[in-house]
């Protein structure tokens, strides 16, 4: 242990377990993103530090935030994970989504939670509205153990209740944090993109539930009225899609692209981007397209900086457009329906008074959002649950719900 660490230990710390950059993750991009803004607002007093967890073995260059880092799939590491945590932390904040953690559904962060003697804060990246029974088990367990469940929908706050049993009291509403940045009109001319005229922007880790391929279609009939829009589908394949499909899917949609002879109209960037080359493209962006396809999808990270960007928004009708979007800050669509993302974008493109009406209303809504006010929220969680007594729990608690790999492997942070 390090002379820092020593200190630290007798300091009202927070340890965030979740993914952390650069792991190309939304969860990662996130978790960074939240360390730092409370760091920044809190005073000196105070740690904060990631236990960031690894989807391969040789890990990543973390920041010196990561002090702990977890390997899935290795079951020893969620326990030697727990006891930093229990040892330097009065607060621990889990970053939860299913696909992360190792097993069928997440189940071996139950690892570490079973021996946590710190309260925790949850925040629920996702909560499904028809989860199946294994599925149900784990996330009902994780609801169990939480002290605060965060969520950034109000719908999740009710099926939190009905699916899961939480207790309303628990539940916390804290927004998706964005970055502030101010309220500008698109240049005509888009040096990143290397075009003039009118960009549509998709953005994000490429999946099928994107629903890409029905704006490509849009993309036929809106170039028959503005050949000089430019739609820009940035972004690299989902790490898990890559391992289970290769790139199949972004080559089916450069298929279409070239039968639909939209090659001069439809751009592909394949990186995980850093913030300010993501901000910078959005800043070049006249319209933000979400045509996700699963409309259960509580929050979208993407969603989140396009309209706090004072974005024009079209998107479809998943739960977190239903949300931020409501009261004419945003189109929304039919999933499923090029026809009606054609039509809404060329009559964004062509009223600007109306368009411009919806950016500010979209920006204005959203100032609430901007990191150094989520962070506040944040800290008034941890705050009110860091008066909680320290359990004395014993560290076997059993795991006969979940199935052990046969190999273990704890490791500290390089």
């Amino acid at each position: 242990m390090s002379k820092s660490d020593t200190e630290r230990s007798n300091r009202p710390g927070v340890g965030f377990v979740g993914c952390c950059l650069p792991r190309p993750c939304g969860i990662a991009t996130f978790t960074y993103d939240l360390v730092e803004s409370v760091a920044s607002i809190s005073d000196k007093s105070q740690s904060f530090f990631i236990a960031a967890v690894n989807d391969r073995q040789e890990g990543y260059s973390y920041p010196n935030r990561v002090k702990v880092e977890i390997q899935c799939d290795e079951v020893f590491d969620y326990t030697l994970a727990a006891e930093y945590l229990n040892e330097f932390c009065s607060v621990v904040c889990l970053q939860h989504e299913f696909g992360i953690f190792g097993l069928p559904w997440g189940a071996n962060v139950l690892h570490l939670l079973r021996r946590l003697r710190r309260p925790l804060v949850v925040t629920c990246h996702t909560v499904s509205i028809d989860p199946d029974p294994d599925q149900r088990e784990v996330f009902r367990e994780v609801v169990d153990l939480a002290d605060r469940l965060v969520v950034m929908n109000r719908r999740a706050v009710d099926f939190l209740q009905a699916l899961y049993g939480a207790r309303y009291s628990k539940i916390a509403y804290i927004r998706h944090g964005i970055h502030d940045v101010p309220f500008s009109e698109p240049p005509v001319k888009k040096k990143s993109f290397g075009v003039e005229g009118p960009v549509l922007l998709t953005f994000g880790l490429l999946n099928r539930n994107k629903g890409i391929e029905y704006m490509v279609e849009a993309m036929a009939a809106i170039v028959r009225e503005r050949p000089d829009v430019t739609y820009v589908i940035a972004g690299a394949t989902h790490p898990r899609i890559v391992e289970i499909e290769g790139e199949s899917y972004r080559r089916s949609l450069k298929g279409k692209v070239k039968r639909l002879g939209l090659e001069n109209n439809v751009r592909f960037i394949d990186e995980f981007f850093e913030l300010s080359d993501l901000m910078g493209y959005l800043a070049e962006t006249d319209v933000f397209v979400a045509p996700y396809v699963s409309l259960d999808q509580m929050t979208s990270g993407a969603l989140s900086y396009a309209a706090g960007a004072g974005k024009a928004v079209v998107a479809t009708p998943f739960l977190h457009a239903k949300e931020l979007l409501a009261d004419g800050r945003g189109r929304l669509v039919p999933a499923r329906c090029s026809l009606a993302l054609a039509r809404h974008v060329l009559d964004l493109l062509s009223d600007k008074r109306q368009t411009e009406a919806m950016r500010r209303r979209a920006y204005n809504h959203t100032r609430g959002m901007v990191w150094r006010q989520v962070a506040r929220e944040y800290l008034d969680v941890f705050e009110s649950v860091r008066r909680r007594p320290p359990l004395t729990l014993p560290l076997s608690q059993p795991a006969a719900a979940v199935k052990t790999p046969t190999t273990y492997a704890g490791r500290p942070s390089k």
